[in-house]
This record gives C-alpha cells, sequence and structure tokens, in this order.
C-alpha cells in the first residue's frame, strides 16, 4: 500500500486483486489450437474468485474469433480478458505496456510465456515474476506456476464426501 491510501484509508484498504498474466502460443497451446496439458490443468484448477487470468498476447484482433473459441473449448479462465496486439505496435513493446498496467491495478503472482525476451522482459520491467516455458518441456514452468498459486491459496478446494 502506498503513503496516500495509507493517509487515506488506514490500514483498511482492500488488497489489490490476485492475478497471473498468461502468454497464448506455445504456452497454452502450440500450433495457435492445440493445447497443452499442464496449462489447462493448472488455468482449470483456479479459483476464479480469488484469481483472475489475463491473456497478453502478440496475436492481432484478426485472431479474435479462433482465440476466443479455443478459450471457450477449453473452459480457460479469463476469456474476456485477452490483450490483442494492435497492428501498429510490436509485440515486445505491447506487452511491456499491458504487464506494466496490470501490476498497478493487480497483484500479479506471476507472468508465464515462453519468450525470455517480450514475456519475461515485460515482467521485469512491470517488477513481476516471471516463469519461463520450455517448449520442449513446458510442464515443468507449470509446476513451478502451481506452486506459486498453492502459495496464495489459489486453487479451488475439492471437497471430499
Amino acid at each position: 500500500m502506498n503513503d496516500l491510501a495509507r493517509q487515506l484509508f488506514g490500514d483498511d484498504v482492500p488488497a489489490k486483486r490476485l492475478a497471473l498474466i498468461v502468454d497464448l502460443d506455445e504456452t497454452v497451446c502450440t500450433g495457435f489450437a492445440c493445447p497443452l496439458r499442464a496449462a489447462l490443468d493448472v488455468l482449470s484448477r483456479l479459483h476464479r474468485q480469488k484469481v483472475e487470468v489475463h491473456y497478453v498476447t502478440a496475436r492481432t484482433e484478426v485472431s479474435r474469433k479462433g482465440t476466443d473459441d479455443f478459450l471457450a473449448e477449453h473452459r480457460l479462465p479469463g476469456h474476456r480478458n485477452v490483450y490483442y496486439c494492435p497492428n501498429w505496435q510490436g509485440s515486445k513493446r505491447h506487452k511491456a505496456e499491458v504487464h506494466a498496467r496490470l501490476a498497478r491495478e493487480y497483484q500479479i503472482i506471476a507472468s508465464i510465456g515462453d519468450t525470455d525476451d517480450e514475456e519475461g522482459e515485460a515482467s521485469r520491467l512491470a517488477g513481476v515474476p516471471f516463469v519461463l516455458v520450455d517448449r520442449n518441456k513446458p510442464d515443468g514452468a507449470w509446476a513451478v506456476l502451481a506452486e506459486l498459486i498453492i502459495a496464495v491459496e489459489g486453487f479451488r478446494v475439492e471437497i471430499e464426501e
């Protein structure tokens, strides 16, 4: 909490909502629409009232229908939080600007993506933890992200009967 907020509200300022920043291509899916099982497993277990998912992608508006269909088909959270890259802006700048804005608005658990020079750099500039996906072994990065989510109690609790 910043000093101005403390002066105005004391310690009663509500905490920022928890969020994840997620890249799409080679992070959640390959070949534009082939899902990565580890990504689906982690994202589908999120407690949606506690953690918001924001997809920051180099995809442009032309890809909106296919992206929306993919997210709906796999019942992934955050289908309304997809940030497409404007045609006039490079993906590196786009990702840096969106990461910075989201970091101001949310408490970001982590950003996950497959390129250190785009998502990684954007995360570092925004002061957000970054998990790098190895395209050959993506499961490891999703396991790391799952541990971070567990630490903030961001998964749904399954009640055994």
